[in-house]
């Protein structure tokens, strides 16, 4: 089969705050971003009156917002008089009186018309204003107002009635008027301050909270709030001086207590203690505030006592059952404690207190998207943007979203989104002081926020095989980010997808430079030089590699090394193995997280006269993939009398020949590429599939949580990956006795279901008949390669290659004077590298030629031309061996203990004609392949009997091969109606 890299589950691909590596590995994803999301956000709301904020974790990406609750304003009858400078007033003069907003008509109250009914009002408008309903206080306030525009005390509180309806303009025109009709009420100079911290403009604010002090120098509320402002300022030390200020008027004022704590918990590690005598504090002189229970439970998370700190909020909501910021905190907790269901709970409860409130919704949708409830996640993050269009961090977690539910045109957009809405997005208030505060921990976290957005997209154009787009997304990453490891990684994961593997190799090098101890960005670095034959300290960086792989196995993590991969190490077969198996339980715990219900299955009763067997292919390879070029006229050629055949398709057409010819063929074809693994599950299983065959495993465009969701009673494992998948969800594998003998069953976690001859099917009779034709052959000279030479081929691409294998081909070619070694440029920066290696072992490079890879028929047509076919112990030629047998030529293969290694012996011993090319150790090997360079005679008949063999041997007889594979369907569901389980079989 090709080289197909298969994505790793997990990645640099996170939602905001951290992001996953892309190549095979992802890596804190590490980099693809399947499971995308499991990173902490910030999210940032208000505890109480206008005070400092209070960050909070979200699990899926990066909130943040300032959600403050009114600040306290107090109205007031009475005022304290200065003889201090006062501010005077800036938004009003004599004779430009503010105008309350018009009410409809229905709601506005008729003007009083007696003393006593203007009293009567103004107190209804008072209690009104008491009970918070804010609406009826402004019609009641309105009456008294056009009564008299120039009573303080009225003025005051219209001022603070639109404060608490968020209109902060009026707030201030309201207040300025009261200050210009009496400078020295105090209480009007702090509300006014109040409405401008509001707006963001916290100088001015300070300036009236100092004014409003100097008229009254026991106003403890223009203290608190003007502690918040400074705050906001980045004037720390003098916020502090604020809250002791109040303190030292009034030693029991619970909410600044309060407040003093929230501060110095900003202040982390450092603070800590200081924060937590201030919550006791505000207890002990309280013991009923929920504030200070919600300060103190904010204090145990941040410090990862979550189980402590879901007491308090308890507690807090128990005092205050509205407390959001309490629920908001108590759900991080929980879904720290994995008692997600429960975190959902509070969220939900968030969302029904703050239902207009975007941040709310980003929260509740977080931990839907943790639990796998994808289409709830979806549609919270939409009312979420709905709710606010200008929200980044929700598109790019919709954006995940929809990735993991396999809408990726819809995730792609939403990623474009959120990093157009970065840089478009102006800079509020909040964002203009920090800035302003600490310029670099801005520019740092914004340059953080846009890698995420780019890495998330760059992962899914990758999966989609748009590679540069995918570098030019990575490449911003690492010019926004130059000093993160995992950028670097997933640059150089895009560069080998584009095979572009010396400039991967030196990215993976310059992200371990940043982090030396990166075993993802090591692993892939080990493979991008295993691809073009960087062969200098292989065996040293191999014990590295093995060490990390055993490390990260005990730690119970999923190792750096793909299964993909490790079928081509020098590894065991005891460590392929348990690679194979975290990777299957990543899988079944990724499925777990979907909450599918447990799916139905057909009935295990034997088959009726006239009842058919219902198989499934699952697949993302049909299409023009060696997967299709070998096994298109399977799905058609079915006995459709006594099976009924079903493909699912994990990936969209390509319209070639081969997906139109599978979709016109096959009994049943679907489409499902765009379907969520949970849909997809349950589409298997309300068809009744008896069987469902995974033939893809831990390839690229693998969906391997499927089958983990267990949609059938029977399940195997088939033909797109050649070795073990350590599944206890796929109990068969189908292969045949060459291929897994008896003394190498170890190397499986299945029961291995034998099939008579090759279990490696073929279309070649049907497909490939012009080879049979030599005038339609292309001649050497046409392919560059010399007439009158014996030429030893090997088309496998390069990272099958290891240095004992190309030593001996280096003895072969001295030992065959008159010899060439005729390799393929795949991929081409290996070109080099191989002419070195010859060089340095002694032989001329230019008998080594290269050519360029070619189309399917093309690359068939020409594989004939060698002379003899030198293959690659540790992982052989698979479909290529295919190609080489059909052309006529024949090839050595030495047969290792796994199945990767074993494949080209059983294609050779399906001819008939194994004996002559299948060798038992390096020695045989090679001199096998100089006696047939040097035997003329023996040569060409060898050739001549693969040529006389073609059109009737087991290896090119699909149609028999068919008949075998159904005999192998109908014994696994005879052995699961006698209901003990899976077993090992032979099919005759």
């Amino acid at each position: 089969m090709a080289n197909v890299d298969s994505l790793h589950p997990h990645g640099f691909l996170l939602p905001f705050m951290q992001q996953q590596s892309q190549d095979s590995q992802p890596t804190a994803q590490q980099y693809e971003a399947w499971r995308s999301a499991e990173d902490a956000t910030r999210i940032q709301s208000s505890r109480h009156a206008a005070s400092s904020n209070g960050p909070y974790d979200h699990g899926n990406a990066a909130f943040s917002g300032y959600a403050s609750n009114p600040a306290s304003i107090t109205p007031s009858r009475g005022h304290a008089v200065s003889t201090a400078h006062t501010y005077q007033p800036q938004y009003s003069t004599a004779s430009n009186f503010p105008v309350p907003q018009a009410l409809p008509q229905a709601l506005q109250v008729a003007a009083p018309t007696s003393s006593a009914e203007y009293e009567a009002l103004r107190n209804q408008a008072h209690e009104a204003y008491r009970s918070g309903d804010f609406h009826r206080a402004l019609q009641l306030c309105q009456s008294v107002y056009l009564v008299n525009p120039n009573k303080t005390d009225v003025l005051l509180l219209i001022g603070a009635i639109y404060y608490q309806l968020g209109n902060y303009e009026q707030c201030i025109k309201f207040n300025d008027r009261c200050i210009l009709l009496d400078p020295h009420m105090a209480e009007a100079h702090a509300n006014l301050a109040n409405a401008l911290q509001q707006l963001g403009n916290f100088d001015m604010a300070v300036i009236y909270y100092q004014s409003a002090l100097r008229l009254k120098p026991t106003f403890t509320d223009a203290y608190n709030n003007m502690a918040s402002a400074l705050v906001q300022k980045g004037l720390i030390p003098q916020a502090v001086e604020c809250y002791n200020a109040a303190l030292q008027i009034n030693p029991n004022l619970v909410d600044v207590h309060n407040n003093l704590g929230d501060l110095w918990r900003a202040q982390g590690q450092v603070g800590r203690q200081a924060a937590q005598q201030c919550y006791s504090e505000a207890l002990r002189i309280d013991n009923t505030y929920a504030p200070a229970w919600r300060g103190l439970g904010d204090m145990f998370r941040e410090n990862n006592e979550h189980q402590q700190a879901v007491t308090c909020y308890q507690e807090a909501v128990r005092l205050r059952t509205s407390y959001a910021d309490a629920y908001t905190g108590m759900g991080v907790s929980l879904k720290e404690l994995k008692r997600k269901e429960e975190a959902e709970q509070c969220f939900a409860q968030v969302v029904r207190l703050r239902p207009n409130c975007a941040l709310s919704l980003g929260n509740l949708a977080g931990v839907y998207y943790e639990q796998g409830k994808l289409n709830e996640a979806i549609q919270s993050y939409q009312e979420a943007i709905a709710r606010e269009p200008n929200f980044p961090e929700a598109y790019n977690n919709l954006g995940n979203a929809l990735r993991e539910a396999s809408r990726p045109d819809e995730a792609i957009a939403c990623y474009t989104m959120c990093i157009q809405l970065q840089f478009a997005r102006p800079q509020n208030a909040q964002m203009a002081r920090a800035l302003q505060a600490n310029p670099q921990m801005a520019a740092m976290q914004q340059a953080q926020r846009l890698g995420v957005a780019y890495n998330n997209l760059g992962g899914i154009l990758k999966m989609q095989g748009r590679a540069a787009e995918a570098i030019a997304c990575y490449e911003h990453v690492a010019l926004l980010q130059p000093d993160s490891p995992e950028a670097h990684a997933n640059l150089a994961s895009a560069y080998k997808d584009a095979a572009r593997q010396d400039t991967a190799i030196a990215s993976y090098r310059r992200a371990l430079q940043l982090r030396p101890d990166f075993p993802e960005a090591f692993a892939n670095m080990v493979h991008s030089l295993q691809c073009i034959c960087e062969w200098q300290d292989r065996q040293p960086l191999f014990v590295r590699l093995e060490t990390e792989v055993r490390r990260e196995l005990a730690a119970d993590r999923l190792p750096p090394v793909q299964p993909f991969h490790a079928m081509a190490y020098p590894f065991s077969a005891e460590l392929a193995l348990k690679i194979s198996a975290k990777y299957a339980e990543y899988c079944a715990v990724a499925a777990a997280r979907m909450a599918v219900p447990k799916l139905p299955h057909p009935p295990a009763h034997r088959l009726q006269a006239g009842q058919r067997l219902r198989i499934g292919y699952v697949s993302g390879d049909f299409g023009n993939h060696p997967l299709s070029h070998l096994m298109a006229s399977v799905f058609g050629g079915h006995d459709r009398s006594r099976l009924e055949v079903f493909c699912y398709a994990l990936s969209p057409s390509d319209g070639s020949e081969w997906r139109q010819r599978i979709e016109r063929e096959a009994e049943h074809f679907l489409d499902v590429s765009s379907w969520s693994v949970g849909d997809i599950a349950g589409k298997i299983s309300s068809d009744e599939i008896q069987i469902a065959i995974n033939l893809n495993g831990y390839t690229k465009g693998a969906r391997n949580e499927i089958f983990a969701l267990l949609p059938a009673p029977v399940q195997t494992s088939y033909m797109g990956f050649p070795a073990t998948t350590g599944a206890s969800f796929l109990p068969y594998l189908i292969t045949d006795r060459v291929v897994a003998p008896e003394n190498c069953q170890h190397c499986y976690s299945e029961n291995l279901a034998y099939m008579p001859n090759c279990y490696f099917v073929n279309d070649y009779k049907a497909a490939h008949q012009d080879v049979l034709d030599e005038a339609n052959l292309p001649t050497r000279t046409e392919n560059g390669l010399p007439e009158n030479r014996i030429i030893y081929a090997c088309s496998n691409q390069l990272y099958k290659y290891d240095p004992e294998t190309f030593n001996s081909w280096c003895n072969i070619l001295k030992r065959v004077p008159d010899s060439v070694l005729w390799l393929l440029r795949f991929p081409p920066y290996g070109e080099p590298m191989i002419r070195q290696e010859a060089h340095n072992r002694g032989v001329d490079p230019n008998r080594i030629i290269f050519t360029d890879v070619a189309n399917k028929p093309v690359h068939i047509r020409r594989s004939g031309l060698g002379d003899v076919f030198l293959d690659t112990p540790l992982c052989n030629a698979h479909t290529t061996g295919c190609d080489v047998l059909w052309g006529g030529c024949p090839m050595v293969t030495l047969p290792l203990e796994r199945m990767a290694s074993r494949v080209a012996a059983s294609l050779c011993f399906a001819t008939g004609l194994g004996r002559e090319m299948v060798v038992n150790s390096q020695q045989e090997y090679e001199e096998k392949a100089v006696e047939l360079g040097l035997d003329h005679g023996k040569r060409l008949g060898l050739r001549q009997q693969l040529k006389d063999v073609r059109l009737t041997c087991p290896l090119f007889d699909t149609t028999q091969w068919v008949r075998d594979l159904e005999k192998v369907y109908f014994k696994m569901w005879e052995i699961h109606c006698e209901g003990r389980g899976p077993r090992t079989f032979d099919v005759v």
